[in-house]
């Protein structure tokens, strides 16, 4: 591990046009919110679902307005937030809910599949609470190649629930202020009420390969393997700022783990939970490039899986 000296000597000297970054080992990983297959099952009555139907149907004319009217205009439908700009499982079902309600409208747009949605948000791993950043919305909408843009939020009120959504155009995608006016419905609140804790919009990562997952770790014992004296990284090069994380003036943490081998190279790295706009794949490609002391277990060299955090912030 980096012992306190070190670790200030790192955050001097990764110190890049303007921007900061601190990389170090740490012993384990924990988090407000819960990966999505933990979270409770939960179902709409006809008259939520009547309610659903009512925002679509008012979405669809602004979308006309928008003259985004037919199958060449692709919408995408991003997960609804809680007040705390986090989702919640009734954020993701009402979410899928309105997607699917208005990809069924006579004359309906194209509409991205929200299992695309999904399976992006598996592969990059952004924290809850990025997700109603404006910045992100924006990226996530580029990179699934969305025309229009529907975001909103979920406001409890006594038995019911407001739905609240706006419209963000492709063309001022970038300029916060080109969004449609706010568009509301009233649904009964009902089991809903069970699904509104903070959670990921990802799945929790698959189990690693039968020949890696008998590899020593400090996950499992705060940091500190028995017998073992664990690895300590040496050389450490930054990943830098993508343009788009710049403008938008992005900092954050992502957490990785990978795998530092007997002659200290750091394999098989993986996202734990990410940040947009390009920052996952500089860290990856960045990790790899990495050389570390190896653990030793009585004076011979071990492979371990390490977790790992990497911070961009901009000074």
């Amino acid at each position: 591990m980096l012992d306190s000296a070190a670790k200030e000597r790192t955050l001097r000297e990764l110190r890049w046009l303007g921007a900061g970054l601190v990389l170090f080992l740490v012993v384990g990983f924990e988090g407000r919110c819960v990966a999505q297959d933990q979270q409770p099952q939960l179902s709409l009555t006809s008259e939520q679902q009547r309610g659903i139907t009512t925002l679509a149907e008012i979405v669809q004319k602004e979308l006309k307005k928008e003259k985004c009217a037919d199958h060449g205009c692709q919408v995408l439908v991003v997960n609804l937030t809680i007040s705390t700009g986090e989702t919640c499982s009734a954020c993701i079902l009402l979410s899928d809910s309105l997607a699917k309600t208005l990809a069924e409208l006579q004359d309906a747009p194209g509409v991205i599949s929200r299992a695309s949605l999904a399976s992006f948000m598996d592969a990059e791993r952004i924290s809850s609470v990025f997700l109603n950043l404006h910045d992100t919305q924006v990226w996530i909408a580029r990179e699934l190649r969305a025309d229009r843009l529907v975001f909103g939020s979920l406001v409890p009120k006594g038995d019911f629930l407001q739905l609240k959504a706006r419209v963000l155009k492709h063309e001022h995608l970038g300029n916060s202020t080109e969004t449609s006016k706010e568009i509301s419905a009233k649904i009964p609140m009902g089991d809903l009420a069970a699904g509104f804790q903070p959670r990921e919009s990802y799945h929790s990562l698959p189990k690693r390969e039968p020949s890696e997952a008998q590899l020593l770790t400090t996950s499992s014992s705060q940091g500190k393997i028995p017998g073992v004296a664990l690895p300590t990284c040496f050389y450490m090069p930054n990943p830098p700022y993508s343009d788009a994380a710049r403008t938008a003036k992005l900092s954050g943490t992502i957490l990785l783990e990978g795998i530092i081998t007997t002659d200290g190279r750091v394999i098989s790295p993986r996202i734990i939970k990410g940040l947009p706009m390009g920052l996952n794949e500089s860290s990856l490609k960045l990790l790899q490039t990495w050389r570390c002391k190896p653990a030793m277990q009585n004076g011979v060299p071990v492979p371990v899986l390490i977790p790992f955090e990497v911070t961009f912030r901009l000074y």
